[in-house]
């Protein structure tokens, strides 16, 4: 799509601007207990009645593709839509937060709202932008998602302290980037839906990155998933430091992210090898150092680094194989379906496995996701090595 300099600009801008709300769903975590204590309920009760999110999410982004492809809806409709459904949502929660089936219908619409605008806002970078300019602006853009994560986490914590829906007023930025994406973002068409034409075929190599970002997320979750727990036998004040603890993973990903176009044009593929094997690094101080919280912080910190250097890398390969027919798929495949699948069965996966193996200890879990995160760096690098011989043989 050919843009001006000029709007090129204030649509990066404003795709960085939504990218801050991607992880919006942490600011509202920090209420868990809040509502538990409010309403009288289990806090099994509550989990399952925010965990609703993730699963509209992909649903959702699944329905929108189907939409987008047939034309009835475009990119710059999904995202102003998205975000208009968390001004909606704050003000369905200042109206009905005295019963406790408001959490659902509020999760409900956090779901959809990241359902619409998440994928979508990838989906518009493969389309207006070319190779080079993308490789950049999935960095930056991941960085800005772990940026958006440590404010709204900060910020839904400090307001959720003084009533338990105050989280969830930090949805109401969405009136705002809701408008500037109104503004800044082009409307098209996918051109199947435009001109009648065929949807190009999605290329392997799209799901190899879609399997690479699968099996990266079932590691990487891990950490966060279990440090509240690791922390716990050895720090007497363990909940505030596994939130500190988070926001310092998160940190390292803002980090990686603005140093993730040097990187990858250095190392191409093997940027997911670097990844997974500073990962596999982070993973085994964190199981070996237990007491020193230095240290602790020091390997969150590098395990925080590798989300914005392996994820914008798949992003970034899945957009170079990818064209504007058939982008509304392939950006829902790569940043929806694959990392979501990947964090939803992580503590099925290793959490079962290894309570299996060695009960209730998160060292030994922390180890073995060690060493399968360096097996498929192995596997990755060696796959690397292959592809590079038969493209020179090739030519």
């Amino acid at each position: 799509m050919n843009l001006s300099d000029k709007k090129k600009k204030a649509l990066k801008a404003t795709l960085l601007l939504v990218a801050l709300t991607n992880m919006i769903s942490v600011a509202l975590s920090p209420a868990t207990e809040q509502i538990r204590q409010f309403f009288g309920v289990e806090l099994a009760t509550v989990q399952t009645a925010m965990s609703a999110t993730n699963i509209l999410q992909i649903a959702v982004s699944l329905i929108a593709m189907y939409f987008i492809n047939r034309g009835l809806l475009t990119k710059k409709h999904a995202v102003v839509l998205g975000q208009s459904l968390f001004a909606l949502a704050v003000i369905f929660v200042l109206l009905f937060h005295h019963a406790f089936w408001c959490v659902y219908v509020l999760s409900a619409l956090v779901g959809t709202a990241l359902g619409l605008f998440v994928t979508n806002a990838f989906g518009i970078i493969f389309d207006c932008f070319e190779p080079d300019e993308r490789q950049g602006l999935t960095g930056l853009q991941t960085s800005c998602i772990s940026l958006g994560g440590i404010i709204c986490s900060l910020t839904g914590g400090l307001l959720a302290s003084l009533f338990w829906y105050g989280g969830y007023l930090v949805l109401s930025v969405g009136v705002i980037i809701a408008i500037v994406a109104a503004i800044n973002i082009p409307n098209y068409k996918t051109p199947k839906a435009a001109d009648g034409g065929k949807r190009s075929p999605i290329k392997p190599k799209v799901f190899f990155y879609a399997v690479s970002a699968f099996v990266f997320m079932l590691c990487y979750v891990t950490v966060s998933q279990n440090i509240s727990s690791h922390l716990a036998p050895h720090f007497k004040n363990y909940s505030t430091l596994a939130g500190i603890c988070s926001a310092v993973q998160m940190g390292g990903g803002v980090v990686s992210g603005l140093l993730f176009k040097k990187i990858s044009g250095k190392l191409q593929d093997d940027t997911l090898v670097l990844a997974l094997c500073m990962l596999a690094a982070g993973l085994l101080v964190l199981s070996f150092l237990t007491t020193s919280l230095p240290l602790i912080l020091i390997a969150v910190f590098v395990c925080g680094l590798t989300l914005s250097l392996f994820t914008p890398w798949c992003i970034f390969g899945t957009s170079v194989n990818s064209d504007p027919t058939n982008s509304a798929v392939t950006s829902v495949i790569i940043s929806a379906i694959a990392p979501s699948t990947g964090g939803f069965l992580s503590p099925v996966v290793f959490t079962n496995l290894t309570n299996a193996l060695v009960p209730d200890s998160t060292a030994f879990r922390y180890r073995f996701v060690a060493l399968c995160a360096f097996v498929i760096a192995v596997i990755l690098f060696l796959r690397n090595r292959f592809a590079k011989d038969k493209t020179a043989a090739a030519e």
